[in-house]
This record gives C-alpha cells, sequence and structure tokens, in this order.
C-alpha cells in the first residue's frame, strides 16, 4: 500500500477532526478521543507500512487499512510511530479494527475512527482539501497559488491530462506521469517509445529519486510505495526544479497519487468480490448459480473466452499492482486479487489471443526486472474457457504453472497451461546446474569448434532437427549444398560422439538446445 500526504505546513489554517465526524457523507464512527475532537487536520496521509513515521507529519488525518496488523505488538508500534498526527481512520474492508489498537489508541490518547466500506479513502482526502482550499480564502497567498489551482482542478472533478498540462504550463516544459513499465498514463505531449524505456529503467535502477536521464527529470509519485515496480513517476525536461518549482512538481505528485488512490478505492471493492469468489471455488461447495452472479458483479464475460493468471514479484500487494499494469492496458475488463502470497487475475480476452496476452505480460514484467533488484516475478497463464463452470478448474492451472515457472530459476519467468504438458516444463523443473552440465556435454564440443573456426555447427543442428532430419529442407533453409550440409553434420558426430540416425540421441540434441 503506497503512502500518500497532502497536506499544509505545522501552525497554518485547517479544519477540525470534529467537521469531519460531522460529515454525513463520510460516515466516521468515533472508537476512541471523543474528547479530543476539536484537534486541527492539516492534511491527509494513507498508508499500511508497518513504519510510517518518516512519512506522516503532526496534524495530519492518518488513513489505513490494517493490513500492517499482523499481532497485538503491531498496535504499539505502529500508533508510536505515528507520532503527533490529528487521528488515526481506519477502513473496515478487512474488519472491524482489533481490539488491542482500540487499546493503544486510547492510552496514547489517538482518536481513533472507522471508515465504512462504501466510503473509499479518496472520498476522505477530496472533503479535507475541499476545505482547505475554502479555508485559505481568497485571494490566495501568491505561496499557495498554484498548489491551489492544482487541488482545485482535481476537486472539481478535472483529469489527470489537465493537472499534467496545466503543471507543464506553469513550468514551461514538457511533462509526463509514467508507469514503470514505460506506458504513458498522461502527458502533456507524445514521448517516443526509447524515451520512455529510458526513463522506466531510470526509475527502477536509480539509487537516489529524482534523477536525470537524457535530460529529463525523474520524480517518484510517492516516496513511501512498497517497491518502485509498483509506484507510478513523473517526467518533466530538463534539471530537478528548484525553489516554487520544486514545490510544483510535490504538488503534483501528491495529486497524482491522490488520483491513483481513487481508482484503487474501486479496485478494492473489485477485490473483495473476488476473494469472496476464490474462497467459493477453493471450498469444494461452488454452486454455479453463486459463481455466475459473482462474475455479474465484477463485470467479467466468458462468452468470448477468458483465463487465469498467476503472478509472484515481492508480495501480494506488490504483486496485484504489478499484474494490474501488465494486463489492464490490453484487457480493460480485468479483475485482480491477492490470493496466499500471489496475485490472481481474471482476464476476459475481449479480441485478443491468449498467446498475444501472454506475450504482451511476458514483455511488460521482463520491462519490470530492472527493478527487481533480489525479487523475481513468476507468471502461470491457464488455458482458455467459455464457461464459468471451469472457473475453478482454470485458476488453478494458473496457479500451477506458476509454481513450474518459479522452478526455473530466472528474474522472469512465465509457463502457459500448453506448456504444462510439453518438455519445456520437464526442462524447467530440472535444477539449473544439471541442466547447465547436460548442455554443456552435448554442445560443448560444437560450441567451442563454432568460435574457433567461425563455423555454425550448432545452427545447422538445430535447422536439421527442425526439419525433422530433412536433409533437402535443412539444405534449402540454411542455403547450402546438401554436400555441405552432408559435411556438417559427419563433422557433428565426429566432434559429440553421437550419431544423428539414433532417435534417441536426437532427443538429447533438442533438449540440449532447448536448455540454451
Amino acid at each position: 500500500m503506497a503512502v500518500l500526504g497532502l497536506g499544509l505546513a505545522p501552525g497554518e489554517l485547517a479544519v477540525r477532526l470534529r467537521d469531519l465526524v460531522q460529515a454525513d457523507q463520510l460516515a466516521l464512527k468515533v472508537l476512541t478521543g471523543h474528547d479530543l475532537l476539536d484537534r486541527r487536520v492539516t492534511g491527509v496521509a494513507t498508508t499500511d507500512l508497518p513504519d510510517p513515521a518518516r512519512f506522516v507529519k503532526p496534524g495530519e488525518l492518518v488513513l489505513t487499512e490494517l493490513t500492517w496488523h499482523t499481532e497485538a505488538g503491531s498496535s504499539r508500534d505502529f500508533v508510536k510511530n505515528l507520532g503527533d498526527v490529528a487521528a488515526l481512520v481506519c477502513g473496515t474492508a478487512l474488519g472491524v479494527p482489533p481490539a488491542d489498537l482500540i487499546d493503544v489508541c486510547t492510552d496514547a490518547g489517538l482518536p481513533l475512527l472507522t471508515l465504512p466500506v462504501s466510503v473509499p479513502f479518496s472520498q476522505v482526502t477530496e472533503y479535507v482539501l475541499r476545505a482547505l482550499i475554502v479555508e485559505l480564502g481568497s485571494p490566495p497567498r501568491q505561496r499557495y497559488g498554484s498548489r491551489r489551482r492544482l487541488a482545485s482542478t482535481l476537486v472539481e472533478g478535472g483529469s489527470l491530462t489537465k493537472l499534467v498540462t496545466a503543471v507543464a504550463g506553469e513550468l514551461d516544459v514538457p511533462c509526463w506521469v509514467l508507469s514503470p513499465t514505460g506506458r504513458v498514463i498522461v502527458g502533456s505531449q507524445p514521448l517516443a517509445e526509447p524515451e520512455r524505456r529510458r526513463l522506466a529503467r531510470t526509475f527502477l535502477t536509480a539509487r537516489h529519486l529524482p534523477a536525470m536521464v537524457s535530460g529529463l527529470s525523474v520524480f517518484p509519485i510517492s516516496r513511501g510505495a512498497p517497491h518502485r515496480i509498483a509506484n507510478w513517476f513523473l517526467a518533466y525536461a530538463g534539471e530537478q526544479a528548484q525553489g516554487d518549482n520544486e514545490d510544483l512538481v510535490v504538488e503534483l505528485a501528491a495529486l497524482v497519487a491522490l488520483e491513483r488512490s481513487r481508482l484503487e478505492a474501486a479496485q478494492r471493492i473489485e477485490r473483495r468480490v473476488l476473494d469472496q469468489l476464490l474462497e467459493l471455488l477453493e471450498s469444494g461447495d461452488a454452486a454455479l448459480p453463486g459463481v455466475i452472479s459473482r462474475l455479474h458483479t465484477l463485470h467479467v464475460e466468458t462468452e468470448h473466452g477468458l483465463l487465469a493468471v498467476a503472478l509472484h514479484a515481492v508480495d501480494g500487494d506488490v504483486g496485484c499492482a504489478v499484474l494490474d499494469e501488465l494486463l489492464r492496458p490490453l484487457a480493460p475488463g480485468v479483475v485482480t486479487s491477492a490470493a496466499g502470497g500471489e496475485a490472481i487475475a481474471l482476464v476476459p480476452l475481449a479480441g485478443n489471443t491468449a498467446d498475444e496476452l501472454t506475450g504482451h505480460v511476458l514483455r511488460g514484467a521482463r520491462a519490470l526486472e530492472a527493478g527487481l533488484g533480489e525479487h523475481r516475478i513468476t507468471l502461470g497463464v491457464s488455458s482458455v474457457t467459455t464457461g464459468p463452470a471451469a472457473l475453478s478448474g482454470v485458476i488453478e492451472e494458473a496457479r500451477h504453472a506458476r509454481t513450474l515457472a518459479a522452478l526455473s530459476g530466472e528474474r522472469v519467468s512465465v509457463i502457459t497451461g500448453d506448456d504444462v504438458s510439453s518438455h519445456r516444463t520437464l526442462l524447467t523443473a530440472i535444477p539449473a546446474e544439471l541442466r547447465r552440465s547436460f548442455r554443456a556435454r552435448l554442445l560443448g564440443p560444437l560450441e567451442a569448434y563454432d568460435a574457433a573456426n567461425q563455423t555454425d555447427l550448432v545452427d545447422t543442428l538445430q535447422a536439421y532437427l527442425e526439419e525433422s532430419g530433412s536433409w533437402s529442407s535443412t539444405a534449402e533453409r540454411l542455403h547450402v549444398h546438401v554436400n555441405t550440409l552432408r559435411y556438417r553434420l559427419r563433422r557433428i558426430e565426429e566432434l559429440t560422439g553421437r550419431s544423428l540416425t539414433s532417435w534417441d540421441e536426437r532427443v538429447d540434441f533438442m533438449l540440449a538446445l532447448r536448455m540454451r
């Protein structure tokens, strides 16, 4: 869960906590600190980090989904690290706040409030923003002029495009919001693919942010995000902004994070429904009408084909963000959820083939490889189904394929439902050291000979096997005379001590080539 902070400096005008509690549209319920509702709220921060100390400021209203709560001691540490915030607001999607958190907040003199599932965090943030904008008065002080214009654009229904265009005009330079795969979310002007790739790689690999590449500055949307592969970033022409321009970029980053939180609020509702569906399918008591009902709620259609994708990257929450990024641009109807440490998605094909979707996902995952650090991305893609009755099977198939993908040892790996019945899956399950040894024993002599003599024996062997041992087809494919091919094949047999007329040894050679 990302950290989002929007607020004023300590000591500035602010709204009272009581104002928020009395707002019917927020439906906040006070659990502790009933006598502390005159506290001033100077901003809003959203976090589910176990240690939020660096990302919250005194006087802020802190919103959390409680995913950091793993044991009783978690509450004590979390509240201690909040410092002098105005209050803590808990979402109730995961249930009521635990008793130990209520006790800790009571002892710490921290107001604890709950927010119903029907009210997204973004609605609370918008309410506070509106109140702060009104309270600043008119005309605005120069220092807050740009801030008010940007915030007003967002809360009055303006789009991200309007925000970015406004900042680009203020800075007098082009400006973009990008995903870590290099996808342009919005921009003030087009951005070429090579530039997008360079910017994304810089964002993923830079030791410190902001950073620069090719005359463009890279700025993180949320400094508190659990992993860069799950974050968005800003890019703008020129060197790192200074003074008022730096404040403008910081405000834009915060407001973009707010807009993203709006999107995530809607996705959290979808995920809760998908969680229910997964639990229903895993229970073994999934009646078909119940499955169809939940698919209808999620607006997931199976008529034109649907498949499941399982992904693991860092943890479930990061995996959900990554899987959504990889799939949603190609399949707008995708629904993702975290289950058992991995992310699961149901993907309506909607005009795409399974191969196109798998290729798109794999390319995106490989674009993230530079930012993985010690982590990996493993993917499993199921076969296609057109009926809800087979849904449990395709989800299980995707999870099984992902488990097999994890055996490969590669930084980014994918196994599909078709691969499960292929020799490629068997090769994946073999330890990497054994694969290297097997490949070296069969192909090592040929690779050494090719390197020393500038020949193409390995390529000749592969073409011969892929042409099913046909001399004429192989010679035509390689654009050589049959006698030249005959010489090369005899040389391969001499160097390896293997016979190409033996079916078993042809299989060995093919497997060794697949291991390259």
